[in-house]
Order: structure tokens, then sequence, then C-alpha cells
């Protein structure tokens, strides 16, 4: 007699919730359902859906997730099923010489690469930096002094079309079998004690599982505090991130086609190669602003927002942005941005992924915290999420993912200690699973920039 199949309910069809409904459809003991939002899928406000992500391959100062980066380029963005999403242009890391976190993660990141076997490269100031860039620009693009910062290149690793590697990935679960839901919006949670039985989306639908999974990336907290929800969490937070684009002409995309991606550790500066429309995206990997709701829940302020149609991020950031550019190519910094927008993030404490089993509840799994750095994982997160379901997770990940992960840590090591972000300081965090800058700010309509402000003339060059 076959054993019937778990019927499982993913709220949230962005990374996280598709990978996981992937890896438990191939698995074949599970049904599936996904319900998401947004009337449009993949979601235009969703951090994924973009033009591009990184991907670093094994550019982690943590063993294991350098590890697992690694593997999920070698097993699996490099095969067929992702349809050619990825992109190998190389990953030039970089820190400034006097920030000390930032270059003990460098140095940390070094060393992992060259265990795993990775050709790195390292450069020692910016002439190294421009000799490795000089092969791979046209000759005569003037380069900048990219900040006089040291690190290393690795050769492995690049970027990923995102947005339709987000598409690739729902239309995979379709075909398995999986049932995707748009404009299905998550209002309540069902629950009988500790059993939870399902959820009610808005017009009082109720959808039934055995096992709830909330993947609802950083509209997890608003989520959650909801009143027909009302499930508490550990300190997570929705943060937005400044992003701009620039079109190049078809005479500068050719001078730029073969450029890797230039990611600052100090400041969370980084660029891309332009795609195949000639453009070419800036961001900052910071610790971006906040937009307090009316019960202090952090929610995102995007596209689809009213009032956010425009996509206007800060003007210092917007300053930031175009600053960064004039350190690596002076050229593109006299350059217009065409567009920004706000890419929002959950984040934790520590950077670490939250993934775990709700305490307060037998059969409702958390799988969120992506604090920035999720994306080049897609490939092989889900199959960490479904172990976690299985209650058989990866040993080097299950107490760093733990719902009670940080409130440990901190009955030894202060919260500063421990903080992916300063949000005391304006400096570098001082651990973490990645490296983040700044200082959180609660998001001031008034300092967003204007159309006008877009423009090179408005910029002191």
């Amino acid at each position: 007699m076959s054993q019937s199949k778990t019927n499982v309910v993913i709220v949230g069809a962005g990374i996280y919730g598709m990978s996981t409904a992937l890896w438990m459809l191939k698995s074949g003991k599970y049904n599936v359902t996904i319900l998401d939002k947004c009337g449009i899928l993949p979601a235009p406000d969703a951090a994924s859906t973009d033009l591009n992500k990184i991907i670093r391959s094994a550019d982690y100062a943590d063993p294991s997730l350098a590890a697992l980066g690694l593997e999920a380029i070698d097993d699996h963005w490099r095969n067929p099923e992702w349809e050619n999403t990825y992109h190998e242009s190389g990953v030039m890391v970089l820190s400034g010489a006097g920030e000390k976190a930032g270059q003990e993660f460098v140095s940390k990141a070094y060393s992992n690469c060259k265990n795993l076997g990775i050709d790195v490269t390292l450069v020692n100031g910016s002439s190294d930096v421009k000799n490795i860039i000089k092969k791979k620009v046209a000759r005569g693009v003037p380069l900048g002094e990219f900040g006089g910062r040291e690190g290393y290149f690795n050769p492995i690793g690049g970027w990923a079309e995102s947005g339709r590697a987000l598409e690739v990935g729902l239309k995979k679960v379709r075909q398995l079998g999986g049932t995707i839901r748009s404009g299905a919006e998550v209002q309540g949670l069902l629950r009988n004690g500790r059993k939870v039985t399902g959820v009610e989306i808005k017009g009082g639908e109720q959808v039934k599982g055995d096992l709830v999974i909330v993947a609802a990336g950083a509209w997890t907290p608003a989520l959650c505090a909801q009143p027909g929800f009302s499930v508490r969490l550990p300190d997570v937070v929705a943060t937005g991130q400044s992003v701009g684009v620039i079109q190049l002409t078809p005479e500068e995309h050719k001078k730029y086609a073969n450029i890797p991606v230039v990611f600052n550790l100090d400041n969370g500066w980084y660029n891309f190669p332009p795609n195949a429309e000639g453009l070419m995206k800036l961001a900052i990997h910071g610790a971006g602003v906040l937009c307090p709701g009316d019960n202090g829940v952090s929610v995102p302020r995007t596209k689809l927002t009213p009032g956010g149609e425009s996509g206007a991020i800060p003007l210092t950031s917007l300053k930031g942005l175009r600053a960064g550019l004039r350190e690596v190519y002076p050229e593109l910094a006299k350059k217009d941005f065409l567009t920004t927008r706000l890419c929002w993030y959950c984040d934790t404490i520590t950077g670490d992924w939250l993934i775990d089993y709700h305490p307060d509840y037998d059969n409702l799994v958390i799988a969120s915290g992506d604090s920035g750095h999720a994306f080049k994982f897609t490939p092989v997160i889900g199959r960490e999420i479904l172990k976690v379901v299985e209650k058989n997770p990866s040993p080097e990940y299950s107490e760093k993912w733990s719902f009670d992960y940080v409130e440990k840590l901190l009955k030894r090591e202060s919260k500063k200690e421990l903080s992916d972000v300063d949000v005391e300081d304006p400096e570098l965090a001082k651990g973490g699973a990645d490296v983040r800058a700044g200082q959180r700010k609660v998001l001031d309509v008034n300092d967003l920039v204007r159309p006008q402000d877009l423009l090179a003339k408005q910029a002191k060059l």
C-alpha cells in the first residue's frame, strides 16, 4: 500500500518558497500549494524579482556557507535546469585596508576559497585590482583607484538573472504538479492548540494543510504580527536597500561586457556587468532603511505601495551609488540613472537565516531571515529547508538557523558583538554571517530622490 502524501501550504512564492516546493515535489512525498499575495508572479516587488543578483561561490568567512555556495554553482547553477540564468564573470571581493571587520572577513573568505580548491588571486591595492580589470575591458577604458582597496579575485562566481531564475523555478514547480496561486493574500492562521490546520486568505477562504511553511521574505514580520496570524518571532526586521540602474550605449556595452562583479565589503557598494540590454545595476548591501507601520513593525515600501510607485531611494544613497561608481569606472559615473528601487531584506541579528519549526506549534515552519545573501543558494536552500521539515537538519546549520539561536548567544555576548549590522554606530558590524556597514534609519519620504536627481548634471562630478 502506497503512503499518502503530506499536504503542504507554503506562504510566499519567492526563492525560499519556490526552492522548497521544488525539493518537496521531487521527493514524491508531498502535495504542495504555494500562496502569494501578489496578483502577478514572480511578484514585481519581491527582492529576487530584479535584473540580477551576485552569485558568490565560496566568498564567506563561514566555511559551511562557503562550501554550500560552491556546491550551488558546481552542481546546480551550471546545469541546464536553470536555463543559462547564471553568468560566470568572476567576483572581485574588496575591503579598505584600515577596515578591520571587512579585512577579517576577506581573509577568512580567501582561506575558505583556497581550501575548497578555487584558484583565487590576492590583490594588494588598486594597481593589482586594475591589472585584472584591464584584461576584461576594452583597451583605453579609464579605471578608478577602487578606493585603494585590497582583497582577492575569485574567477568562480558572478551573477544570475534573478527574476528569470525565479520564473524558471516556478515553472518547474507547476510542471512537477505543484499548485501556485497568485493574488492569495494570507491574513490568518488556522490552529487547534499546538496544531496548525491551514491558513485563511483575504476574502475568508480557508486553505487546509498538514504543514504550513511561512516563506514570505521581507513581509514575514508584518504577516506574523497581523491579528489573524499573531505568531511571535525572534528579532527579525524588514530593511530596504538602495539599488540604481544606468543604461549603457551599445558602444559602452561592448567596452564593459566582460567586467567582473565588484563587491566592496567595507561600505557594501557593488556593481554588475551590463546585461543583454546594456543595463548596469549598482547597489549598496548595507544597514538599509526601516519603514514602520502603525504597529511599529517595518513593512516593505515598494513600487506596488501607494505613493512608492517611482521606486525612489534616499538621496544620500543615490550619491553613494554614484561615488562608488566613480571609484571604479569614472567614465560611467557621468551618466544619468535610469531607475532606482528599494530592495527589501528580512534581516536577522547575526545574518544567519531563520529556518526552523516554530516552538509554539508542531507543524508550522518559518523559513525567512534571508539577510540579503540567500539568492545565490536558490538551487540548494530548498533542500536544506526540507531537511528541517523532516527533522533531519544539516548539523552545520541546525543551531545557527534555529528559532532561539540569538537568544542563546545573547546570554554569552552582547547584541552589538553579534550583530550583522551595527544599529548604534555608523561603522562596520563586528560579526555575523556576512558583513554589513552603516546605521539603520527610518525611511524619510522627504529625503527621497526626485526625477531630476537622477540626472548626472545634478551631481557634483
